[in-house]
C-alpha cells in the first residue's frame, strides 16, 4: 500500500512541528498548575467552572503530548519518505 503525495506532505508537516507540540503540552500543564495554586491555595475561591477549566487544560496538555509522541515517530520515518524521490513532486496545496 503506497502513500499518496498529500499523505506524505501531511506526515512531513507533522514531523516538523514536533517541538511545537511539546511546548504546547508543557505550557498547558504549567498554566493549569498555576491556576490550581492561585485559585485553590492563595485566593481559596475555586469553583466548579475554574475546576473544569483546569481539567480541560490538563487534557489538552495530554493530547499535545500524544501528538508529540506521534510526531517523533513520523520524524523517524521521514528518511523513508524522502528516499522515494517524490518530495519535489508533492503538491503544495
Amino acid at each position: 500500500m503506497e502513500l499518496t503525495n498529500r499523505e506524505k506532505l501531511f506526515l512531513v508537516r507533522v514531523a516538523k512541528r514536533k517541538n511545537l507540540y511539546l511546548i504546547f503540552s508543557i505550557l498547558s500543564v504549567i498554566i493549569a498548575v498555576f491556576l490550581l495554586i492561585f485559585h485553590g491555595l492563595i485566593m481559596r475561591d475555586i469553583n466548579a467552572l475554574r475546576f473544569i477549566i483546569i481539567i480541560l487544560l490538563l487534557l489538552a496538555g495530554r493530547a499535545h503530548l500524544r501528538q508529540y509522541r506521534s510526531a517523533i515517530i513520523f520524524h523517524k520515518l521521514r528518511p523513508l519518505l524522502d528516499s522515494s524521490g517524490d518530495e519535489d513532486k508533492i503538491d503544495k496545496r
